[in-house]
Order: C-alpha cells, then sequence, then structure tokens
C-alpha cells in the first residue's frame, strides 16, 4: 500500500530548458501518486529538428509548471545545496564529498556555504514580499512559502529561480525474514553479518512515514545515558546538549533529535530508536482541524499502522513474539535487527482520504534533518512521479545520496498497468512488491463438493452455513454494483443473517467488506479476487478466506440452496501458490521518464502479507499485523542497505544499490517457472545470501547524476551523459534505430577473470571487451552494442547481461525498443500563399519501408481577445479569458494557441481537460501553444491570461483552436513509403495546397511509430 498524492494533479513534461549555474538536488514520497508538475523557470525553445517530449507541449521547460495560483510552494534555486557544492563561492572551499564519503552538515564550511544560500534566499523573497516558512540548504537549495499567484508566477521567471513547486500532499504505498533465510545457526545473519546481535551494527535507518509506535517491543531498548569512557560503535550515549549519539561503522556519528508532542514526551527515545521527529506545519496550514482525523496525534506517535509496520520491517528488533487476532503467529525481526531507527513523521491522517498524505515540503525538511542528523539509510514508501526525474523530493533524495546516504523507495501499487512505476531517478532504488510466502491458507468447502483455496488468518471456523452472493442480499435502495463490492449500509439484515457472504474486491477497503457482512449479521465472508492481484490476509470483522478464483461466483449463484465451510487450513488437496511471485498491485515500467532509457523498478522484495508492528491507535487495539504494497517492499531492501554498509562502511551508496540488483534472480509464474520480466521484477528478487560478494558493482555518484541531468537539457554545470549511458547495474535503450552502444565502468570488489554474456530476443548485443581480468578495486570500462535483429518495432525486447567468473555471476536486466523512427515532434512552417513545402528529417529504425500516414491540415478558429496584466483566476475576467472547446471523439490532435500583438508581452495559456487534467503554456514568452496528440473527447477548457505587459497596458492578442479530427486531404508527404537504411537519416517532404490565410495544423505518423505535429502558417501572396 503506498500514500499517494491528494488534490490537484497535474502531467508534467520533460524539455530542454536554459537553466543554469550547478543546480541543487532533492526528492519525494512513495505512498501513492505523482507529485504536481513544477513550474520552471525560463526556457529556450527547442534547436531546430530536436526531438520533443511525446506530451506534444511546444515550449515550455523540464517538467512545465501547474496553473499557479495562490498556495502554499516550495520555491528551489539554481545554486548547488551543501550536499552538492563543489566549490566556486569566493572564501567558502566545496562541502561535497567522494563516493563513499559521508557529509559533516556541522563543519565551519558547511554551516559559512548554508549561511550564504539562506541570505541569497532571503533577498529573493524580500524582493518578491514573500515570507519565508521554511528554508532548506542541506539536500535543496530552496524555501517554502505562501504565495499569491503573482508572486508564484513572478518567482517561476526569476533568472535565480530553478523551479517553483506547488507543495503536494502525497499518500503512503504494505515472518518474511524467515521466507529470506536470515535467522538461525545456518542464516544470512550468522554466515555473513556476525549473528543477529551484529547484524546492521553501527547504522542508522531513517524511515519518512507515518511515525512509530513507542510501546511496541519492535522498538525497545534501554534508557540512554551519559558517556562513560571512549564511545563504542553502534552504542547509543546522550550528549552535553540531550542529543542521542552514536559512532557509526563508518566512524562519523549520528546524533538525533527526540521532539516533544501528543502523548509523547521527548524521553521515549531510547538505545533502538535514537530519533524521532515530526513535520507537521504543512499539513495544519493546509487542511483546517475539521478536516483532520481526531485520532491524530502532532508527535512521533503513529496512529495509522504504516510507519510501524516501515520501520519494523526494516530494523525493528529480532525475535518478537507476534499475535494478530488472538492467533499466535511465532517470532519476527526487522531486516536489520541491530541496526538503530530514526523517525521522521512527515505523513498524517485527515478526516478523508482526500486530506490524507504527505507533503512535499515536510519531506524535504525530513531529508534535510535526515543528512545533518547523519542517517546511513532512508526508506521512503510514499509516491512520486512516474514521468520525470526531478522534483523536490526527488532532488532532495538525490543530495541525501551524495552525500553518503542509500534511498530505498517503494514503486507504487498501480500495477499490473504498465508504465506506472514511480520513483524513477538513478541515485534512488524503486523497489517492487512480491509474494513471499503460501502459508496463511484457508478453505471454502462447497456443499458441492467443490473447494477453493486462499488467504485466510481466521481463527474461528464456519461449519455449513448458508452462502450467498452480496447481490441476492442487498437492500433495496443499495445499487448491483455497490452490493456486489459489500459496501458499508448496502446489505439487508434480513437476508444476510447467518450467512457466509460473497464479496468482489474493489473499490472498497478490504476489511469494511467484513464489516458490513458482520454489521448485517453475517458469518463469514469470501473475497474474490475479480482480476489477477495479491491474496491478502487481513485481520477480518467475520472468518473470512480470499480467493482468486472467480468461478466460486458461479458455483453459489447456480444453487440459491448452497451451503458452505470456511476451514483455516487449506484442504483442497492442490499445491499452494508457488513463491515468489510479483504481486498484481505492483507497479510495472517501462518508465515515462528520460525517453524510456533508464529501466525500473530495480528490485523485487516481499510486499504481500508481511507481518510487522501495528499502531493500536490504528487498528482496534492490535500491536501486530498484516499489510500489503511496495511499501511494504521498499523497507526490506532499506534494511539490506543496512546490513551492507555495517559490514562494508566504505561502500558508496551506488555500490550497494549494484550488489543488490546484480545478485538477485527472478521470479516466478503461477505455474512456478522462472520469468525475466524486467518490467515487474527489475533485476530480480533480492538473494540475501549472495549480495556480500557481488564481484563486480557498477559505481556513480553526484558528477553521473548531474551529468545525466544535463543530457535531460538541465543546466547542471557538468559534462553530459545520455540517460543511457549512466552507469547502472541495467541497460535501456527506449529508441534504437541502427546500431547503438551503451558504456558502463565496472569495480572489481572480488579479483578474477570476467566473461559476458548477453541475450535479448531479435536483438544482436556485442560486448567489447567480452572477457575482463581484474585485481580487486581495478576498474574496466566495456561498451555494448545494440542492432535490431527482427525484434518488433515499437515494443521492448528484454533480457540480461552476465558477467561470469570462475565462483561469481553478476547480472543486469536489458530493455531495449527498436523504433519504427525517430524524427521532430513539431515542426513549424510558412508559405506565402495556399501552397508551400516543408522538408524533414527522419531517421529510420526500420530494416523495411516505413508506410507514413497523414491527418490534416485543419485551420484554426480564431478568437479576438484584449486581456490587461493580472493574476491568473481560471474565470472569465479582466485578465483572463476562458473559452470552451468541444473535442470531438477520434481527434488525433488538439493544439491550442494565443499569438500577442505585442512581442513585450507575457502571456500564458492554461488547457484543462475534461477529466480535470492540466496542461499549461506559462513562460515568459509572448506567445504559446499546448498540444495534446489522441486527446479525450469532451470539452475543454481553455484559459489565457495576460501576466504582465509594457506598462501594464491592455494588449490584444488572437486565441486559436485546431481541432485535428481527419483528414482533409490537403496535406501529402513524400515520398511515401519512406525507404531509408536502418540507423541512417533522410528527407521527407510535406507539401500542402488549397490552404486560405491563416494558420494550419497536421500530423504526420511513422507506421506505428511517432508522429510529427506540422504546423503551418499560412500569408496571403
Amino acid at each position: 500500500m503506498t500514500y499517494p498524492p491528494v488534490g490537484s494533479r497535474t502531467q508534467s513534461r520533460n524539455r530542454a530548458s536554459r537553466l543554469s549555474a550547478a543546480v541543487a538536488l532533492g526528492v519525494s514520497l512513495l505512498f501513492g501518486q505523482a507529485l504536481a508538475s513544477p513550474a520552471w523557470a525560463a526556457a529556450d525553445p527547442p534547436a531546430p529538428g530536436a526531438q520533443a517530449h511525446p506530451s506534444g507541449q511546444e515550449s515550455g521547460p523540464p517538467d512545465g509548471g501547474p496553473a499557479l495560483d495562490a498556495g502554499r510552494y516550495i520555491v528551489m534555486l539554481k545554486g548547488s545545496p551543501v550536499a552538492a557544492y563543489t566549490g566556486g563561492v569566493e572564501g567558502i572551499p566545496a562541502t561535497s564529498v567522494p563516493n563513499g564519503g559521508k557529509l559533516d552538515a556541522g563543519s565551519a564550511e558547511a554551516q559559512r556555504y548554508a549561511a550564504h544560500l539562506e541570505s541569497q534566499q532571503n533577498r529573493l523573497a524580500a524582493a518578491e514580499g514573500v515570507a519565508i516558512n521554511d528554508s532548506y540548504t542541506l539536500a535543496v537549495n530552496g524555501f517554502s512559502a505562501e504565495l499569491s499567484a503573482e508572486q508564484a508566477d513572478a518567482l517561476s521567471k526569476d533568472g535565480s529561480v530553478l523551479a517553483v513547486v506547488k507543495d503536494t500532499l502525497n499518500k503512503v504505498d504494505y515472518s518474511s525474514t524467515e521466507f529470506l533465510g536470515l535467522p538461525g545457526p545456518t542464516g544470512v545473519w550468522a554466515e555473513h553479518f556476525g549473528g543477529e546481535a551484529n547484524a546492521g551494527k553501527g547504522t542508522v535507518v531513517g524511515v519518512l512515514d507515518t511515525g512509530y509506535t513507542p510501546v511496541n517491543p519492535f522498538f525497545a531498548g534501554e534508557q540512554v545515558k551519559p558517556l562513560a569512557g571512549a564511545p563504542q560503535v553502534g552504542a547509543p550515549y546522550l550528549s552535553a546538549t540531550n542529543q542521542i549519539t552514536m559512532l557509526k561503522a563508518d566512524g562519523s556519528s549520528f546524533a538525533g533529535v527526540c521532539e516533544a508532542g501528543d502523548q509523547f514526551t521527548g524521553t521515549e527515545c531510547n538505545s533502538k530508536v535514537v530519533g524521532a521527529r515530526y513535520y507537521d506545519e504543512a499539513f495544519k496550514a493546509t487542511v483546517p482541524p475539521a478536516m483532520r482525523s481526531p485520532k491524530e496525534l502532532f508527535s512521533p506517535v503513529d496512529v495509522n499502522n504504516h510507519g510501524s509496520h516501515t520501520a519494523s520491517t526494516a530494523a525493528g528488533n529480532g525475535n518478537v513474539s507476534q499475535a494478530v487476532g488472538g492467533r499466535d503467529f511465532a517470532t519476527g525481526s526487522g531486516v536489520a535487527p541491530a541496526a538503530k531507527l530514526a523517525i521522521y513523521k512527515v505523513c498524517w491522517e485527515g478526516a478523508s482520504p482526500a486530506t490524507t498524505g504527505c507533503f512535499a515540503s515536510s519531506s524535504v525538511e525530513a531529508i534535510e534533518d535526515a543528512i545533518r542528523d547523519g542517517v546511513d539509510v532512508l526508506s521512503f514508501s510514499i509516491s512520486g512521479t512516474n514521468n520525470s526525474t526531478v522534483d523536490p523530493v526527488s532532488i532532495a533524495f538525490l543530495n541525501a545520496a551524495a552525500a553518503g546516504v542509500f534511498v530505498a523507495a517503494s514503486a507504487g501499487n498501480s500495477g499490473p498497468a504498465v508504465s506506472t512505476v514511480n520513483h524513477a531517478a538513478p541515485w534512488m532504488t524503486s523497489v517492487a512488491a512480491s509474494t513471499h510466502s503460501s502459508a496463511l491458507r484457508g478453505t471454502v468447502e462447497l456443499s458441492s463438493g467443490e473447494k477453493f483455496a486462499g488467504a485466510s488468518i481466521m481463527a474461528t471456523e464456519v461449519a455449513n452455513a448458508p452462502i450467498a452472493l452480496a447481490v441476492a442480499v442487498k437492500t433495496a435502495a443499495a445499487t448491483d454494483a455497490n452490493a456486489a463490492l459489500c459496501a458499508p449500509g448496502t446489505l439487508d439484515p434480513a437476508k444476510t443473517a447467518g450467512k457466509i457472504i460473497v464479496c468482489d474486491r474493489g473499490v472498497v477497503d478490504r476489511t469494511a467488506k467484513s464489516a458490513a457482512v458482520a454489521q448485517a449479521g453475517g458469518v463469514g465472508m469470501v473475497l474474490v479476487n475479480l482480476t489477477p492481484n495479491s491474496l491478502d490476509v487481513d485481520l477480518h470483522s467475520v472468518p473470512t478466506v480470499h480467493v482468486a478464483d472467480a468461478a466460486i461466483k458461479d458455483a453459489v449463484a447456480a444453487d440459491p440452496a448452497m451451503t458452505a465451510s470456511l476451514v483455516a487450513t487449506d484442504t483442497s488437496g492442490q499445491d499452494p501458490p508457488p513463491v515468489p511471485q510479483i504481486a498484481g498491485f505492483s507497479s510495472r515500467g517501462p518508465t515515462l521518464a528520460a525517453n524510456g532509457d533508464l529501466l525500473k523498478p530495480d528490485i523485487a522484495a516481499p510486499g504481500v502479507g508481511v507481518l510487522a508492528a501495528f499502531s493500536p491507535i490504528g487498528s482496534n487495539g492490535q500491536n501486530f499485523g498484516f499489510l500489503s504494497g511496495t511499501s511494504m517492499a521498499a523497507p526490506h531492501i532499506a534494511g539490506f542497505g543496512a546490513l551492507l554498509l555495517a559490514k562494508n562502511p566504505q561502500w558508496s551508496p551506488a555500490t550497494v544499490k549494484s550488489a543488490l540488483m546484480t545478485t538477485a534472480y527472478d521470479l516466478v509464474d503461477a505455474e512456478g517457472n522462472p520469468v525475466q520480466d524486467v518490467f515487474a521484477q527489475g533485476a530480480g528478487q533480492v538473494d540475501p545470501a549472495r549480495i556480500t560478494t557481488p564481484g563486480l558493482v557498477y559505481d556513480a555518484g553526484p558528477a553521473d547524476w548531474l551529468g545525466f541531468l544535463q543530457g535531460l537539457g538541465y543546466q547542471m554545470g557538468a559534462a553530459p551523459i545520455a540517460a543511457k549511458d549512466v552507469n547502472l547495474p541495467s541497460i535501456a535503450i527506449g529508441g534504437l534505430t541502427g546500431t547503438q552502444t551503451v558504456t558502463r565502468t565496472v569495480t572489481a570488489l572480488t579479483a578474477g577473470s570476467y566473461t559476458a554474456e548477453i541475450d535479448v530476443p531479435g536483438i544482436t548485443a556485442e560486448v567489447t571487451p567480452d572477457v575482463m581480468t581484474l585485481a580487486e578495486g581495478q576498474k574496466a570500462t566495456f561498451t555494448v552494442q545494440f542492432t535490431n535483429a527482427g525484434a518488433t518495432l515499437d515494443a521492448f525486447a528484454t533480457g540480461s547481461l552476465t558477467w561470469t567468473s570462475e565462483k561469481l555471476t553478476v547480472r543486469s536486466p536489458v530493455a531495449i525498443r527498436s523504433v519504427t523512427a525517430i524524427a521532430p515532434a513539431v515542426v513549424n512552417a510558412s508559405s506565402a500563399g495556399p501552397s508551400g513545402s516543408v522538408v524533414i528529417p527522419v531517421t529510420s529504425g526500420s530494416p523495411e519501408p516505413i508506410e507514413v500516414t497523414v491527418k490534416g491540415l485543419a485551420k484554426a478558429n480564431s478568437t479576438a481577445i484584449s486581456l490587461v496584466p493580472g493574476p491568473y483566476t481560471g474565470v472569465k475576467d479582466a485578465a483572463n479569458d476562458v473559452q470552451v472547446v468541444n473535442v470531438p471523439a477520434g481527434t488525433s490532435l488538439a493544439r491550442f494557441a494565443v499569438i500577442s500583438s505585442n512581442p513585450a508581452a507575457d502571456f500564458d495559456l492554461y488547457v484543462v481537460s475534461p477529466a480535470g487534467v492540466l496542461y499549461p503554456g506559462a513562460t515568459p514568452a509572448a506567445n504559446e501553444a499546448v498540444s495534446i496528440t489522441d486527446p479525450v473527447a469532451g470539452d475543454w477548457k481553455v484559459t489565457t491570461n495576460l501576466f504582465a505587459s509594457p506598462g501594464n497596458a491592455a494588449t490584444a492578442a488572437s486565441v486559436e483552436a485546431m481541432i485535428l479530427a481527419g483528414d482533409a486531404g490537403n496535406l501529402t508527404v513524400s515520398p511515401n513509403p519512406l525507404t531509408i537504411e536502418n540507423g541512417a537519416t533522410g528527407e521527407l517532404t510535406a507539401s500542402w495546397t488549397g490552404l486560405e490565410a491563416g494558420n494550419w495544423v497536421g500530423l504526420i505518423r511513422y507506421g506505428t511509430g511517432p508522429s510529427t505535429q506540422l504546423n503551418v502558417a499560412v500569408t496571403a501572396p
């Protein structure tokens, strides 16, 4: 389960910009969905012939901006934060650290540079009349503030500003240690980490979540006292400043703060939990008291379960006895039981889902504190974007990684839909969820003799009770759809009493369904998956079995007199489901970021039916419980990060990530067959027994990540690195034409001779060199050349690259998409008179001639307007023009534009779809345009705002709408088909005729691949 974002959702777009100077880097939470898009600093138009982003937006910076209404924002400046500062300010030396090093945030240099950044922030804020709420200097160079719409727009266009991002509320993403082989005399802890007592010793895991439950035995510890004698690694003591201080395995110190609040005195921290902070400012400022949960406590105390669960999974104490609903589940442990925990509560309970979640500004502030405190690992089970690598939280995490902190984040719970994976940034480890046990099983035994086994933890069985579909026992007022879901209040007590009720999964919380059955007098529930998904072991109000076979509904419907028994064991006689399988809900790739040249998720870990700590406040008194989600998978990987860093304190975050990924193994399908689905599992399931001996590692650091952003068009002051060439333990090419080469560098942790083998069906791949003999610590660079050899065009082919030595294998997932063609996304042309032509460069990716289709041309429907400067409001007034444009079904392209009569004016354009998705065109330019390919049908709202004009004078403009619903026959292309050798670039001539004066738009599509939007301006001869 993940905490998704709430409030307005906008789509972000990656485009080249003129962002200059060295830039700060940062990050977000994985409880659910994407952050709101930032409003970026002024951008140059794309270079002629440049490949535009698939969004089709014609102007605007990387990640385009949301509607800049009044509200709470994060303002990021262009100067590097402390964690990434490499020098350049007179009198202040560099503060960044090399790979494997840890930032000293308390050093004189760091404090001087932080003061320098705060001074710049204060000057900028004062110039715009802005009061700063919080200032960030470690992981992000910026501040949060309440801004008017005018202030937000003005700051987004200031030359010193990187981005202005609306503060957003995100959502949270659910013994596994036995399955992973960790405990026991021959377990991984004993074999590789010096036993349970030393597993993670000397490290601190920071958890950004909903807080923790101090009284839970997973978090028990001794009172921390002043130091007596020399500090010992992993032994916390109370410093003279009343901080809990600990000497870490890498020789640096952690200094934690235990912050008092509601039902938390500040003395609850102990030798296990060495820091506990909370961040409620944004929540209190945004969510009024009436919209908050009455259970919520403004302190580190968890009222939700999620934070306690994730923290105990990562680094909870060992050998904790667990019981759920009166049933004993033996003992459990965190992955790194000897590691310490630092709690950062950034997520809050509202009175409804709409006001529950985690603000980005809270996360950024917590990341700053975590770096300053000295954590080694951050666990982040909160949502993020699936089409960008740059937002305030992601940038904060970049700088956390630059400071030596390993970051594990949940991949999201929007599977099995493709391209839903979150946290695409290469400096983070995005974690998919897998199954890990089939032990908790129950059976539905029908009187017909049929048996359906599923997940269950019921302590009480039901014998020979009538069974009915929920729709058969609904109230007269309930709809069939709501009743089938067993929504609260939809079941008739007179029909339900004494029966087992069959409920469909979906929409309504699983436990709320059983509560509805109990309220109506039912004695049991069968929960049915209608589509492939996880089977969950929840604590229900009535005995429950959760089954995957929807055929049980047909069997029950066929015999109204049927009875059933719910048995607490698997009596079906069938083999239990094989493990580990990827969870149906786990988000999938390919990522929409970096044009598909990054592979996500990175790795998989247990995330279905994970048993760990609960909060009694959020679970009717339960101290333990089962949760499912990538939120539960991410803290497993965070715990493994702590294990590795305790054993190898000098390892960089990228080395830890590489060791985890290259030693992973494939998951299995429903029949138990290994399957390498790289967009579901990433590198595969984590293998604890192999992670300490990866053989070779793919190391990386700030220079790689800044170069990656530079390569995307962000001016970082770094040498650009193509996304496909970032030194990751995975390889992806989103647009293969001809032959393309990727480059990687490995470091040998184990000496030996390593031989390469690569297999990607339909793709010819050549590794050079294919044999490397390396000494311990030696680096080597290799290349891989890829050429299409029969792979389907415009679809990914996947496989792996494996380096093998005498004893070790080092495997990386590979995903290559061969495309029909690469061509400019937008071409602007003109003609004096009704006829004309333009030449379009096209690079072929096809071994066969490319069939080209055209739609258009459609003439702009133009409306004259005149506005005076003022803030964007979204309603028609003196500064804003609002038009509603109907887009019919089957439309290929919708293009909206504003053309100013004065080139010195600044018009902005805001286009909103029928579903409420915002497409902004808000740069300092006089003219703006927004294009949407294959738009949804319905009424689109187009708002034009005059942000500024010379002398604040009224300014005339024309607003254009071009709806391309078919082919008018006035546009042709030649040659067609397009015959160009695969990998070569040729020319396509587009010609038009019969056009009257005005602006026109058309669409040219290359086979099954990309398209070019053709804008034609026709003037009278």
